[in-house]
C-alpha cells in the first residue's frame, strides 16, 4: 500500500510510507529556500515520488492532516471577538480571509491542484484528524507496542492539546482541550512581545529564559494561564491574545502588568530575560500538569510528545524527570512537517496496510546527492576541491577542527526536522571557550545568548552529560555534568545544560566515524553541531551549500569524500586571519 501525506500549511511537507515502510520525508522549506512555508508542497512532493520511483497515477492515498471543513468552532471565536474588540475581529476575520483563500481553498480543490502541478491523480484525497496525526507521527514509530500520547501545539481545527492512549497500531483519544485555551498560543504571543517572530523564534525565547529570573511567573498565573483540574488549563485572552499579539497590538492591563513590549531592535534588558524565563517556567508547568492527568488515566511507562510544544527542548527533559515515565519519544519532526507522514502512517494503519509496525532508527529520509552532481555546484563557482578516501577524510578534518576550524560537513541523505543530525551540519570544536562567538562572527549572525549543541557517541555520552537515555533527535536538553563544564564550554548552556544529539554507527556511520577520530584525537568524542544555514533553511542540494559556504568566512566545506578549501585561505596570510 502506497501512501503519500501531505500538509499545505506552515512547514508544509510530503512522507511517502510503502506498506508501513517510510521511503522518504521532506519540508518545502528547503527547496524553495523559505523558511516556515505555508504552500502545497509541490517540490517534496516530486522528491518522495522519485526516491520511490513512483507516479502519483501510483499512489493508492493521498493523505491529508486538516479535516479542513471544521471551523465552525474557529468562525465562532471570530464571531465573538467582535463583540469583545473590533479591532480583534478585523485581526482574526483578516487572517481567516486568507486561510480560507489560500489553504483551505487549495485543500478544497486539492486533486486538481496536484494534477495541474504534479501530476494525474488516481485517487480522492482522504482529511483526517489534524492531531491525531501529530500522534500517528510520534507513536508509530516509536519503540513502544503500548504508550501515553500527549500533543500539544497552537491549534488543530478546534482543539490545542490531544491526550491519547496508543497500543499496537491503534491510537484512542483520551481528552481534548478546546480552543481558545492554547499553550502554545500562549507562548507564541510571549515570544512577540519579546520582540520576536511569534510561531518561528519561539527557540530563541526558551533559549534567553536561561538567563532570567521568573519573576513574573506568580503573574502570569494568576492572570494570563490558569491550571484546572482533570488536566485541564484556562488561557486568559481578553488580557492576551495570540492575533493582536501577532499583530503588534496588546491591552493596556497586559502592558501594566508586565511592562511596554519590546520592539525587535530593542536593546535585551533584565525584564526581558526575566520574562522570558517565566514564559517558560509556565509552559513547563502546564505541560507537567497535562503529563500527569494523563499518567493517572493511563497507567503506562512509555510517552510519546508531538505538536509544536514537543520542540521545547527544555520542558520535555522536566517532562522525561519527573513525571515518572521510564521512556519518552520524540520524533525528529515533531511540528506541523510531521502530520505529513503521521498522516500517511495513520491511514496506512487504518487500512491495515502493513504487517508491522514502521521503524524509524534515524532521522535521513530527505534528498542524497551523488559525487557529479557535487563536482558540477562546486565548478560553477570556480572552486577545486581534493577527493579523499574515508580515513584520510575523518582524519583531515578531525584535525582541522582541533586547530579551531570551522568545517560545513555535508552527507547522505538530508534530515527530517528542524535538527541538523549530522549530514547538513556546521562542525566545530566545543573545547574552545570563544568557539560560540567566533561562529556568530565567522557565520550565524545571531543573538549570543543562544546555545550550540553537541552530538557524541552514544557509548560515551555518560562520561559528559547526566543523559538517561539516547537522544537521537536533540529533543531533550539534560545537565553537562561538573566534571565536563571545563571541558566542553562552547556547548555547555548558561544554565549549565546541552541540547544533546547521541550518535550510533548504525544510524550514522561516517558522522560516527568523525566523532570517533576527533575522540581518538583529543580525548573527547564531542563536537558542536548546528544547521549547515545562514538566515535561511538548512541547505538542500550541493548548489545550496556552496553558496551558502561562500557567503561565510567557514575554513573548509566537505560534500561526500571531496574536501574544499574557503578562497580567502588561499589568499590571506595565516597572521591576518
Amino acid at each position: 500500500m502506497l501512501v503519500l501525506g501531505l500538509s499545505n500549511m506552515r512547514d508544509a511537507a510530503a512522507a511517502l510510507v510503502s506498506d508501513g515502510r517510510i521511503v522518504a520525508a521532506a519540508e518545502e522549506e528547503r527547496f524553495v529556500r523559505q523558511k516556515h512555508v505555508t504552500a502545497l508542497p509541490v517540490h517534496a512532493i516530486r522528491y518522495c515520488l522519485r526516491e520511490a520511483g513512483v507516479t502519483l497515477r501510483d499512489v493508492e492515498a493521498i493523505a491529508v492532516p486538516w479535516k479542513y471543513w471544521l471551523v465552525g468552532r474557529r468562525a465562532w471565536l471570530a464571531l465573538t471577538a467582535m463583540v469583545r474588540s473590533p479591532q480583534l475581529f478585523r485581526v482574526k476575520g483578516t487572517r481567516s480571509l486568507e486561510r480560507v483563500s489560500r489553504e483551505w481553498k487549495e485543500l478544497f480543490w486539492l486533486r486538481r491542484e496536484l494534477t495541474q502541478r504534479v501530476d494525474a491523480v488516481g485517487h480522492r484525497p482522504v482529511f483526517l484528524d489534524h492531531h491525531l496525526c501529530h500522534a500517528a507521527s510520534s507513536f508509530l514509530v516509536s519503540p513502544f507496542e503500548r504508550s501515553a500520547i500527549l500533543v500539544v501545539d497552537g491549534a488543530s481545527e478546534a482543539d490545542t492539546t490531544l491526550m491519547a492512549m496508543g497500543e499496537g497500531a491503534q491510537i484512542s483519544v483520551l481528552d481534548r482541550t478546546p480552543l481558545p485555551h492554547s499553550l502554545g498560543q500562549f507562548y507564541a504571543a510571549m515570544t512577540a512581545f519579546l520582540g520576536f517572530r511569534p510561531d518561528q523564534d519561539e527557540y530563541i525565547v526558551m533559549g534567553l529564559a536561561a538567563s532570567g529570573e521568573p519573576t513574573f511567573a506568580a503573574a502570569l498565573r494568576r492572570e494570563i494561564v490558569r491550571l484546572l483540574p482533570q488536566g485541564r488549563f484556562e488561557l486568559n485572552t481578553r488580557l492576551l491574545d495570540f492575533h493582536l499579539a501577532r499583530a503588534g497590538l496588546y491591552v493596556q492591563e497586559f502592558v501594566r502588568l508586565f511592562g511596554p513590549p519590546r520592539h525587535s531592535t530593542d536593546e535585551l534588558t533584565q525584564r526581558h530575560r526575566d520574562l522570558a524565563a517565566s514564559a517558560q517556567l509556565v509552559l513547563e508547568e502546564v505541560l507537567l500538569h497535562l503529563g500527569r492527568h494523563l499518567q493517572s488515566l493511563i497507567k503506562v511507562e512509555s510517552l510519546c510528545l508531538a505538536g509544536g510544544v514537543a520542540y521545547n527542548c527544555v520542558a520535555n527533559g522536566r517532562l522525561r524527570a519527573e513525571l515518572g515515565f521510564t521512556q519518552v519519544y520524540v520524533p525528529p519532526a515533531a511540528g506541523d512537517s510531521g502530520t505529513a507522514l503521521g498522516a500517511a502512517l495513520w491511514w496506512t494503519a487504518r487500512r491495515g496496510g502493513s504487517t508491522a509496525r514502521p521503524q524509524l532508527p534515524s532521522a535521513y529520509l530527505g534528498p542524497q546527492f551523488d559525487e557529479h552532481v557535487c563536482r558540477a555546484a562546486l565548478a560553477r563557482e570556480g572552486l577545486v576541491a581534493e577527493l579523499l578516501t574515508d580515513a584520510q577524510l575523518y582524519e583531515r578534518v578531525a584535525t582541522e577542527l582541533t586547530r579551531g576550524r570551522l568545517v560545513f560537513w555535508y552527507q547522505g541523505r538530508m534530515e527530517w526536522g528542524p535538527r541538523a543530525l549530522g549530514n547538513r551540519s556546521l562542525l566545530a570544536d566545543p573545547r574552545r571557550e570563544d568557539m560560540r562567538e567566533l561562529i556568530n562572527s565567522k557565520v550565524k549572525c545571531r543573538e549570543p545568548f543562544r546555545p550550540f549543541a553537541p552530538s557524541v557517541l552514544d557509548e560515551r555520552a555518560q562520561e559528559f552529560f547526566d543523559l538517561p537515555a539516547a537522544s537521537p533527535f536533540m529533543q531533550f536538553t539534560v545537565r553537562v555534568k561538573a566534571s565536563a563544564k571545563g571541558i566542553i564550554p562552547a556547548v555547555t548552556h548558561v544554565d549549565g545544560t546541552a541540547r544533546v544529539q547521541t550518535v550510533t554507527r548504525e544510524a550514522n556511520p561516517r558522522f560516527y566515524e568523525l566523532l570517533a577520530t576527533f575522540g581518538r584525537l583529543t580525548g573527547v568524542p564531542v563536537l558542536l553541531n548546528t544547521s549547515f544555514n545562514v538566515q535561511e533553511p538548512i541547505v538542500c542540494s550541493p548548489d545550496d551549500a556552496v553558496r551558502c559556504f561562500l557567503r561565510t568566512q567557514v575554513e573548509w566545506l566537505v560534500l561526500g569524500n571531496l574536501l574544499v578549501r574557503q578562497p580567502f585561505q588561499q589568499t590571506v596570510p595565516v597572521h591576518e586571519r
